[in-house]
């Protein structure tokens, strides 16, 4: 199977298993993509989901433009973000999931989705420009970066 197919066959089923689990009904297998066992998969999925009597909490945020980015020069220079999450009132760790936006060159970024010392109540973004060229402050400032975030407990 090519890779092409083999990434249309994971993506349709995936797209397969997202449809069922929000809508609660099975997408039909469509064999011209090699997709049979929707169903199965779909029902393994649904297996892994919190019980009903649990009370999952989600919450996002984002942080202030700019604001808040620390340097650090150990092993190479870069720039940190703490992100307070302690307004949503996660009970434990939850599941972090962030990214690093603003007005231009977060592409030329490293490091904008790794989460670093997650607790209850936040957690650690590092960024560094994948060139390892010097960055600054004054580059989060000027770009306008912040971190945008969500979080499952």
């Amino acid at each position: 199977m090519s890779i092409v197919r083999s990434t249309t066959v994971a993506l349709t089923a995936a797209l397969a298993i997202g449809a069922s689990l929000v809508s609660g009904v099975s997408a039909n297998a469509d064999s011209r993509y090699g997709v049979r066992h929707t169903a199965k998969v779909a029902k393994a999925a649904k297996a892994r989901q919190a019980p009903a009597t649990s009370r999952m909490t989600i919450a996002s945020g984002q942080t202030e433009a700019g604001v808040g980015w620390q340097y650090y020069d150990n092993p190479t220079p870069g720039l940190y973000l703490d992100v307070d999450t302690s307004d949503a009132g996660f009970k434990t760790t939850p599941t972090y999931t962030a990214s690093v936006g603003g007005r231009q060159f977060m592409f030329q970024l490293t490091g904008t989705s790794a989460i670093y010392m997650p607790t209850n109540t936040g957690f650690r973004v590092y960024i560094r420009w994948a060139d390892n060229s010097p960055i600054e402050v004054a580059d989060a400032v000027k770009y306008g970066w912040y971190v945008s975030w969500i979080g499952v407990d």
